[in-house]
């Protein structure tokens, strides 16, 4: 539970945050429904379950050093940082109108989500550094500790997104604007303390370093 829930809190709140993608929600489901943001967001799983697959298998190790925590750490928590204050920035003019898409078939909806994703530097920028971050903080060291965080990054996608169709499809009774701003301040606020829990890990094994290579014997002792 504590892979899978900082994987869905971590990505939930980067997904409010406005980008292509969001845009690209907005004017589907307002062409065609609900129905849209599923493929859609299948097309964007799809491309970090590469991405997931990619870490497990070829950065495993790297990532397990303490070297790998201590950067990942540092400039993960400097991005989560970041991050907060670029949401929190926002929240004033965030706004989830938007204008009707043209409508698209189901597998042009799958390609879109992946392009609006790999297309954006925030969401690449995101797995270079605090997805990899995650990685390394969390220890991840099994198939089946990636799959949970895996599906806890997709459940944090999934349920922010759907609930914006369900919301524009219903007449948008409760997420006004207004609202929409004030969940964007609580998100940020939430970002920016994850990104100072990054970077106290990383300061973290800096001392437990510093302290393990001072009580080591020196070579001229040994």
């Amino acid at each position: 539970m504590r892979i899978l829930g900082l994987a869905f809190i971590v990505a939930m709140t980067g997904a409010m945050s406005p980008g292509p993608l969001l845009a690209l929600v907005i004017g589907q489901v307002l062409a065609q429904g609900v129905a849209a943001v599923l493929f859609l967001l299948l097309g964007h799983a799809f491309l970090e379950a590469l991405l997931v697959i990619g870490l497990a298998k070829g950065l495993l190790r790297w990532l397990q050093s303490v070297t790998a925590r201590i950067l990942l750490g540092i400039i993960g928590g400097g991005v989560l940082l970041w991050m907060g204050w670029t949401i929190t920035a926002s929240a004033s003019t965030a706004s989830l109108a938007g204008t009707r898409g043209q409508e698209m078939p189901w597998f042009i909806l799958f390609l879109a989500g992946i392009g609006a994703s790999i297309s954006n530097p925030y969401f690449t920028g995101w797995w270079a550094t605090v997805g990899t971050g995650q990685v390394a903080t969390l220890d991840l060291r099994s198939g089946r500790d990636f799959t949970q965080f895996f599906i806890g990054h997709e459940l944090g996608d999934f349920s922010w997104y759907l609930l914006v169709a369900v919301v524009l499809t219903t007449g948008r009774v409760w997420l006004t604007d207004e609202v929409y701003s004030r969940i964007l301040w609580i998100a940020g606020g939430v970002v920016i303390f994850l990104g100072c829990w990054f970077l106290w890990i990383g300061l973290r094994h800096i001392f437990h370093r510093s302290a393990t290579e001072a009580k080591s014997p020196s070579a001229a002792e040994r």
